[in-house]
């Protein structure tokens, strides 16, 4: 009898186990539950035992730091507690349980220690038996010794299920674990069947297997509890987009056979559990670019890299990419698995009902290559049992056991899906995901500030669309929302270039102040000295000149074409915004001419900012002339002419920023009427304000009666050098056709004023009136000009004549303001046209090539152009040579 002792041994060798918990982890191998929560660290205990010594804590720290320290102490002390109370709330049951199980081990051990002990006493007082019956005997001690090893490896594969269905768990094996599962409830079963009438009863074979081992009901109870575990945790499983096709039909799988659900059923399942995935990567994604992780920046200066425009352009358009890229994989991937798994064709039947095929095979799964089952969906008994420790002990084991397998019906519709149906799911999620997506796609392109990151963004999305492998409908749909979105964003980021373009120029002109462009004179700027850039250090390379050297020859050329810094200012907005839209055109539509209605749904808001630019600077200029005419208001006046004169010539903005061809020269024509407009109230203005000097300075003269000149009058030469000024204010100089046509209107309009002054008798002399009048018909005949003003100089100048008792000869009053022209031509030089100057090499040639309108005679006398101060009484006293 001592191999029954053994076997006895053996069977309660496992009773030292405690029921197992679902709620209790598994910490290599072991289970957290079956330890003390009260150890702690020597070091730890160490380390609150040098705090507490009152002596150390007051000689080491101050007051303040110990009351931190209790406090913390405290604190700890708490939180102990607290988690030892939820530790015995959570354990209670199972200490009760264990409790139990120890007692009930402790009786069933010492009645079969009683029952040993009665057995070996009996064995004792009988007499030896015959030998006839030894062979019998030793033989039903083998069937019963069998039995046992049997009935203990059912037991054992229940008593190592729930580790094992925790390890698989832990892996995301649900397959595998389902499996295992519907095994020991087999095994379960096979141990309470209790039928009299079947001879491989446990009752028939002498084992009364829930009387004599309690243990099963109970560790049953605990294996039972992992169904709802293993289907709520494969569930969830399905929301993980990056697990391979393979994993995911071993986890619908699971769903079939513990679930009993049709394929439709979990089809539903994995759809939803998808759409639950993309949901929220859809609103994780409206705000995950923008506040990303920065490429790992500290808080410190995550701040200054986020305003920089390096990293806007080009850190947040990866991280917009990748918010997109991700939702694009996860809608991609749900499709591409469904049909995986559930597609059939023809002549090829899905991948989920040839694994159901092999579960029901009788013999082993023979494939062909083109059809072969994924290793991981390869599974029976027997692995899930070489899986199990001590795996060889379950030999032991009826073969229904060891070769059980799932029950599918295979002919069930269950077990199939319709491809009609599959398609229509497929196609009704895939639509029901878009309408998000859209909105998401939007919101990620509204982070980008540049067209050039859109652009960019929107390439790389196409390029990983096209090798996805969906349905070209599929396919058009998501790459029309992706250029959609991105078409979008290019116009708003280009509506609100324009708009900030126009809100610029609208905003320079309002805070134009005279003082503002007082330095307008191009002769103050062609003069200014532009800081030449310092060189850098020797060691530098070629790099560092280059910068340094563009600023400066920019500054120069904008100096040399005549433009000022203030009218830079307000030119350098428009400009450079033009250019930068023209670029970000030129990157879009490309060589192939794409996106053309991009460009067409741009241009009509590029006219619109024409318009707008054109009406903004005539209501400026509008309330200017509205305005009571001042010096200061008549500069104002100018720098606006100005500005309509460079958007009418030399800008670049009209045909850069991209409106038609009409409408661009329609604004260069605007632009040209308003300078016109512009000039014309200048001209007003000028002519009557040195008509206003003259008459008053006639009449200053009156009233003291100075000298007259034989030759035109310094008066009038006071008018004329402050028009000549006048025009060189302009700034007009490099536009030579309207600098032309304005000072040849100008002095023609003087010269018409002048007539009417003298014609009313607002003149020095009559003498003094010829002279004055020759010289203005002089100046108008070096514009070889036939126009009514001389004709009216002309009637003028016989007029006089008539009324003047001595004559004066018509060749001395022509020789007279011949000779006043070639001294004053550098003082009027503005009134006089620019005679191209020829190219000689003697001294006399290049005097003449200077002074274009007669070169004066070195022994003529001195005659003033203009009226000097007579020199101080005290002058030749001065030491000059000590200045």
């Amino acid at each position: 009898m001592s191999p029954n002792v053994q076997i006895s041994d053996s069977l309660w060798f496992p009773s030292t186990l405690t029921p197992f918990s679902p709620s209790a982890p598994v910490v290599n191998g072991t289970y957290s539950g079956l330890r003390s929560n009260t150890m702690m660290p020597i070091r730890l205990k160490d380390e609150i035992v040098d705090l507490v010594d009152p002596d150390q804590l007051f000689s080491k720290h101050t007051i303040a730091e110990v009351r931190t320290k209790q406090i913390q102490l405290r604190a700890d002390a708490e939180a102990k507690q607290e988690e030892l109370r939820i530790m015995v709330g959570e354990r209670y049951r199972e200490l009760l349980q264990s409790s139990t199980v120890i007692i009930s081990i402790a009786d069933s051990a010492k009645r079969v220690q009683e029952a040993l002990d009665e057995i070996r006493g009996a064995i004792h007082s009988q007499q030896h038996p015959p030998a006839q019956n030894r062979v019998p005997d030793a033989h039903r001690e083998d069937a019963h010794l069998h039995t046992l090893q049997v009935l203990s490896a059912h037991i054992k594969l229940l008593l190592d299920a729930p580790e094992q269905l925790w390890r698989l768990i832990e892996r995301q094996k649900y397959f595998q674990a389902a499996w295992l599962f519907l095994l020991a409830r087999v095994v379960h079963r096979a141990l309470i069947r209790d039928d009299a009438m079947d001879e491989e009863s446990w009752v028939n074979q002498g084992v009364d297997v829930l009387e004599q081992f309690p243990l099963i009901q109970r560790q049953w109870e605990t294996v039972s509890h992992f169904r709802t575990q293993i289907i709520h945790r494969a569930t969830l499983s399905l929301r993980a987009v990056e697990k391979p096709y393979q994993e995911t039909c071993a986890t619908l799988l699971t769903l079939h056979i513990l679930e009993s659900r049709p394929l439709t059923d979990t089809l539903t399942i994995y759809l939803s559990q998808r759409t639950k995935t993309l949901n929220t990567l859809l609103t994780k994604g409206s705000d995950t670019p923008g506040q990303s992780s920065h490429n790992g920046y500290p808080a410190e200066v995550r701040a200054p890299v986020e305003k920089s425009t390096h990293f806007q352009h080009m850190v947040r358009p990866i991280a917009v990419k990748r918010s997109v890229q991700v939702i694009l994989e996860a809608i991609s991937q749900t499709l591409n698995a469904a049909r995986e798994i559930f597609g059939a064709s023809s002549t090829t039947t899905s991948l989920a009902t040839r694994v159901l095929g092999h579960m029901q095979a009788e013999s082993p799964y023979r494939s062909t290559p083109e059809h072969a089952l994924p290793v991981e969906l390869l599974i029976n008994s027997q692995t899930v049992l070489s899986m199990l420790p001590s795996s060889a002990y379950f030999s032991l084991l009826p073969p229904n056991i060891r070769s059980y397998k799932p029950f599918v019906d295979l002919s069930s519709s269950s077990s199939s899906l319709c491809p009609e149906l599959l398609k229509d799911k497929l196609n009704d999620w895939f639509t029901q995901s878009t309408g998000g997506l859209r909105d998401a796609i939007h919101r990620a392109f509204s982070l980008l500030p540049a067209v050039d990151g859109v652009w960019r963004v929107q390439l790389a999305l196409q390029k990983w669309i096209s090798r996805c492998s969906l349905n070209h409908s599929e396919l058009l749909v998501l790459s029309n929302l992706v250029d959609e979105a991105a078409k979008k964003r290019i116009m708003e980021i280009w509506k609100s270039a324009l708009a900030n373009t126009e809100n610029a120029f609208v905003e320079h002109l309002s805070r134009l102040i005279p003082e503002d462009v007082a330095e307008f004179s191009p002769l103050r700027s062609i003069y200014r000295t532009i800081p030449v850039p310092v060189p850098p250090p020797p060691a530098s390379g070629p790099s560092s000149f280059e910068l340094p050297f563009q600023t400066f020859r920019t500054l120069l050329t904008e100096q040399l074409g005549g433009r000022t810094p203030c009218l830079q200012n307000v030119l350098t907005p428009l400009e450079d915004a033009a250019a930068s839209l023209q670029m970000d055109r030129a990157r879009i539509c490309g060589n192939d001419g794409q996106n053309c209605e991009l460009i067409q749904a741009y241009r009509p808001e590029a006219e619109i900012l024409c318009s707008n630019i054109i009406e903004a600077l005539t209501r400026s200029t509008d309330q200017l002339v509205a305005d009571q005419i001042s010096d200061a208001g008549v500069r104002c006046l100018v720098f606006h002419g100005r500005l309509a004169l460079e958007l009418s010539t030399t800008s670049s903005f009209p045909s850069s920023i991209g409106c038609g061809g009409i409408v661009a020269e329609d604004f260069r024509q605007r632009a040209r009427t308003l300078f016109e407009r512009i000039i014309n109230y200048w001209k007003d203005y000028a002519v009557s304000s040195e008509i206003t000097r003259y008459t008053t300075g006639i009449t200053s003269w009156r009233s003291h009666r100075g000298t007259t000149n034989v030759g035109p009058s310094l008066l009038t030469l006071e008018c004329l050098h402050s028009l000549s000024s006048s025009l060189h204010d302009l700034g007009m100089i490099h536009h030579s056709m309207p600098f032309s046509s304005v000072a040849l209107e100008t002095i023609s309009r003087f010269s018409d004023a002048f007539v009417h002054v003298v014609d009313e008798g607002i003149f020095l002399d009559h003498v003094q009136a010829l002279y004055d009048l020759s010289f203005l018909r002089r100046v108008i005949l070096t514009w070889q000009s036939d126009s009514t003003v001389l004709k009216l100089l002309g009637k003028a100048i016989v007029q006089i004549q008539s009324s003047v008792s001595e004559k004066v000869p018509q060749h001395d009053l022509a020789r007279r303001a011949s000779e006043t022209l070639a001294r004053t031509q550098m003082l009027i030089s503005a009134l006089l046209p620019m005679l191209p100057a020829p190219s000689t090499k003697d001294g006399a040639d290049k005097m003449a090539a200077l002074l274009p309108h007669g070169v004066t005679t070195v022994d003529a006398g001195f005659i003033p152009a203009v009226e000097l101060a007579q020199p101080s009484a005290r002058f030749p006293l001065l030491l000059v040579e000590n200045w």
